[in-house]
């Protein structure tokens, strides 16, 4: 699945949901694993359907890793590197040093030696960097393949549990489909027969189940930990986010004390970028920048100008919204906790 942020991310230069269970650092000649409890909210009786705005800050294991030899546009070469011949093709790359470490590109086929990129990289490397190729988190891999976790199944996406996931400024609709025409299995709404267990959940793009059973599930999510910084891109509009990292994440952690992220900031939430996060109501609150008139400067929320929010807290893999109305798009970095 290639979506309008991955896109962006080639051409820049330059409502509780997850409670951490395990975290287990290993060594540091092994990757890092582990996993997060998440609990998808049921209706409870009460109304027809319940939201769980979640995220997925865990991620498959590298499949390899290796140096580059040069790159050129749109493919990155190891030479000698001996590779079975489209063997990482819809897998995507990362890059782990250098100037651009974080950025990362979709696979659409590989040589003995030579990747083939989706997005033209050739402008932020200089051919020598190290990185690694990842398998893209899937729907298959986080709900299980044959709907493991208990979504709710049905003929239809209108009579099943939903998962919307994010797809440039709009969300794909996804369900288990468990009988009538078009054969069993993860489908989406608009391809009743076709196999949609594939499908990729980017790293950085929040999801949202739609639960329309009274019971809440519990799904646990497993994997492993980027070793380098991950980079992922603001666009204009609504940005439906989550971590990469799974470690909770503060306003000044993720954006700067200082705002280093270059989020627009004004006087109030009314006339800057504003960030919303989701509390265990289904409600959220408000974030900006506030770097002038009464109060100070700083983050604050939109309900208390004077008060410093810089370490109000976003939980590990929920899901939050920038909302970028005050400038062009940009890439955010986060730094990885190894």
């Amino acid at each position: 699945m290639m979506n309008t942020s991955q896109k962006l991310i080639a051409l820049l230069s330059g409502a509780a949901l997850l409670s951490v269970s395990s975290l287990a650092a290993q060594t540091a000649t092994t990757t890092p694993v582990g996993y997060v409890s998440v609990t998808v909210n049921g209706t409870g009786g009460v109304a027809s359907e319940a939201f769980t705005y979640m995220g997925v800050p865990l991620h498959a294991a590298a499949a390899t890793q290796a140096n580059a030899t040069s790159a050129g546009a749109n493919t990155i070469t190891s030479a000698g590197a001996g590779w079975d011949v489209d063997a990482y093709a819809g897998n995507y790359v990362q890059i782990l040093s250098g100037a651009n470490t974080g950025v990362s590109a979709t696979i659409a086929s590989n040589t003995a030696d030579t990747l083939t990129t989706v997005e033209d990289l050739d402008s932020l490397l200089s051919g020598d960097e190290a990185y690694a190729v990842y398998p893209y988190t899937t729907l298959a891999d986080v709900f299980g393949a044959a709907n493991e976790v208990g979504l709710d199944g049905g003929s239809a996406s209108g009579n099943a549990d939903n998962i919307l996931v994010q797809n440039g400024s709009a969300f794909d609709t996804y369900y288990f489909k468990d009988s009538g025409l078009g054969g069993t299995g993860w489908r989406s709404s608009t391809s009743p027969s076709v196999d949609a267990s594939g499908t990729a959940i980017p790293y950085g793009v929040g999801v949202i189940v739609v639960r329309r059973q009274a019971a809440d599930l519990e799904l646990v999510v497993a994997g492993t930990v980027f070793s380098s910084d991950a980079i992922t891109p603001v666009e204009v509009g609504f940005n439906w986010k989550t971590a990469s990292i799974p470690v909770e994440i503060t306003l000044a952690g993720l954006f700067g004390a200082s705002n280093e992220a270059g989020l627009d900031g004004g006087s109030a939430s009314g006339n800057a970028d504003n960030i919303l996060v989701f509390q265990s109501s289904g409600d959220f609150n408000t974030y900006y920048y506030k770097e002038s008139g009464l109060g100070g400067t700083g983050w604050r929320s939109s309900t208390s100008p004077s008060v410093d929010e810089a370490n109000a807290s976003i939980a590990p893999g929920e899901m939050f919204i920038i909302n970028r109305s005050g400038g062009a798009g940009f890439n955010l970095t986060e730094v990885s906790p190894l």
